[in-house]
């Protein structure tokens, strides 16, 4: 068999099995494993905006400290309670993405926060 037509041969190979891959269902453990990633990724967005909250809060006094000392507390609360744990994999893949979606929204709620400080802070500087 010339080389030629083992490379097509093997190129038809590797395109059959990418179009078979796209109708398989995906493994459990591959699906909790992108789920745990993205909550990996958006705690490390919780982090950046929770450190900038804290920096911002020691310049700030009255009910905008305490609004964002209850903010902080919820990202705390949050980052102690979560304990991806589960029998099933159906289990853990329901409480992980719950528990995605959570950590999702208190990022937003985060952002939106320092957000409107930081317009609050501009403007009051002009």
């Amino acid at each position: 068999m010339s080389i030629r037509r083992m490379g097509i041969i093997f190129g038809l190979a590797l395109l059959v099995g990418s179009i078979v891959s796209m109708w398989l269902p995906e493994s459990e453990t591959k699906i909790e494993e992108q789920l745990f990633a993205e909550i990996t990724y958006q705690m490390s967005e919780l982090k950046l905006v929770t450190d900038t909250l804290v920096q911002m809060r020691n310049g700030l006094t009255g009910t905008m400290q305490q609004q964002i000392d209850s903010e902080l507390q919820r990202a705390a609360t949050w980052l102690v309670e979560f304990k991806p744990t589960g029998d099933t994999h159906e289990a853990r893949k329901e409480y992980l993405m719950k528990e995605r979606d959570v950590v999702t929204q208190l990022v937003k709620d985060l952002g939106r926060i320092k957000a409107s400080i930081s317009r609050s802070n501009i403007a009051t500087q002009q």
